[in-house]
């Protein structure tokens, strides 16, 4: 992921868990930053409220397969999130560092990024992640 550092970020999706159309809650669910070249980074809370990290590629989307099925009529609905706020404060700038943090018993369970000296900080709560 350091391959990232000097990039600028240029979209943000967001899955939502979507009851009858509508995501559930804006706030929380998996987070896509995709930077400038196509890469980019996923990020997902895990079962165990940790959070995990996971790079993806320019016309790869197969990342998204682990969200595809449909649940009692419910399903993740992807979106641009990158007029949302806290992710239209950090778009096309530059990252300039990205730090884990870790829980006590060392699973890492948010990511702090520096974006031209702005910060952008995802954590898990109760195994999603939230913003």
């Amino acid at each position: 992921m350091d391959a990232l550092v000097g990039r600028k970020l240029v979209k943000a999706e967001r899955l939502g868990w979507c009851l009858a159309g509508k995501p559930d809650d804006l706030s929380a669910g998996p987070v896509h930053l995709v930077f400038e070249g196509g890469q980019g980074i996923l990020l997902d809370g895990q079962s165990d409220w940790s959070l995990k990290l996971m790079e993806t590629y320019p016309e790869d989307r197969t990342w998204l397969d682990a969200y595809d099925y449909d649940w009692e009529g419910a399903r993740w609905l992807l979106r641009d999130a990158s007029s949302e706020p806290p992710f239209a404060a950090v778009m096309a700038r530059h990252l300039v560092a990205l730090e884990p943090t870790y829980n006590e018993v060392n699973e890492m369970t948010g990511l702090s990024l520096n974006f031209d000296g702005h910060p952008l900080t995802l954590k898990t709560r109760e195994g999603e992640v939230v913003t």
